[in-house]
């Protein structure tokens, strides 16, 4: 294996100052780096990021945490991954790395936090269920850290606007003539609670009275529950829904085969939204109506507050909102009459 001890040799200089060119030292002069980085690439010498880390007593390791429950894995979602694919690449031009955060310590079962504690992370990027007790070790520890879709002072968050989105949407379709909207909301937390927010807003502003069976809670990413609850909702004796919003477009596609399944037609007998935007959602038949979130701008805020969080050290927590849209699709259309 190559070393800097090699590399010295061949260059006519110290292995320190070959490290030190490693590491950028401005003191360094312009023609003895460029010399080192020639004789570096002839003999494939590629750096140890550790061993650097340790001469700048400075991490570049940032962890990825995600959590939706040990069965659930975020990365077959795609809203997440192109989130993470914008966060990776404003990451990666800032010369820190990824990594995965799970329980494997050295080989053993730990703690989400003391995995980010062996593998010495500058900061970690969280999603997913916060209320989580090992994700509220790492979110009330010293690591610097910044949340998809968090609502809380604990840390800093990016996220849609989802309030304002909700209402948007819902009103949408009382302009098409729905009044009996249900809306299966996901499980409690800060972003289920704007999106409620706005539905009800939207509901009270047109007139119409909110009725207990139109706010249905489901579980995220569980497509046979969605189903199940989709199927409950459609074989009511009454109060059968002419619209149905879902939290995600995952849902909105399960959704949309359960009522088929039921002899109904989306959007004749039943409308159908979404939220995320994700391509999926865009190429089933019928084209869903969702909202869009920005996963490019969210990717890179969430990067760019980060890396302020590791510079900075201290950082008051913000909640940062990016600017959603609307995607008018075919599954929404006129109430039954």
């Amino acid at each position: 294996m190559i070393t800097i001890y090699d590399i010295a040799k061949k260059a006519g200089v110290s292995p320190s100052t070959v490290s030190k060119v490693i590491n950028d030292y401005k003191a360094i002069p312009e023609e003895t780096k460029e010399k080192v980085h020639r004789i570096m690439d002839e003999m494939n010498y590629i750096p140890n990021t550790g061993a650097k880390a340790l001469s700048s007593r400075k991490s570049y390791n940032v962890g990825i945490l995600a959590y939706f429950g040990m069965k659930i894995s975020p990365f077959k979602h795609t809203l997440f991954t192109d989130i993470l694919d914008s966060f990776q690449t404003e990451m990666n031009a800032q010369n820190y790395d990824l990594l995965f955060i799970s329980h494997n310590v050295a080989g053993q079962n730990g703690s989400f936090y003391k995995n980010c504690i062996s593998r010495d992370v500058a900061g970690v990027l969280l999603f997913g269920n916060t209320n989580n007790e090992e994700m509220q070790e790492v979110i009330h520890s010293s690591i610097p850290k910044v949340c998809f879709d968090y609502v809380g002072g604990e840390m800093t968050s990016v996220h849609s606007d989802n309030y304002a989105k909700m209402k948007e949407l819902t009103k949408r379709l009382i302009e098409m003539g729905h009044r009996n909207i249900f809306f299966v909301h996901g499980e409690p937390n800060g972003v289920t609670s704007e999106r409620i927010a706005g539905f009800k807003d939207a509901l009270k502003e047109a007139g119409i009275p909110l009725k207990d069976s139109m706010l249905q809670e489901s579980m995220y990413l569980d497509n046979e529950h969605i189903r199940s609850l989709t199927t409950d909702i459609l074989r009511q004796p009454r109060d059968v829904p002419t619209a149905i919003m879902y939290p995600d477009d995952y849902s909105a596609i399960q959704g949309i085969a359960a009522i088929k399944k039921e002899g109904l037609s989306c959007p004749k007998d039943i409308s159908v939204t979404g939220f995320d935007g994700i391509f999926s959602g865009q190429v089933t038949n019928p084209r869903l109506t969702t909202v869009k979130q920005n996963t490019e701008e969210i990717g890179q805020t969430l990067a760019k507050s980060l890396i302020e969080c590791i510079e900075r050290k201290r950082v008051e927590p913000r909640s940062i909102e990016i600017k959603a849209t609307i995607l008018s699709g075919e599954s929404t259309g006129p109430a039954r009459k």
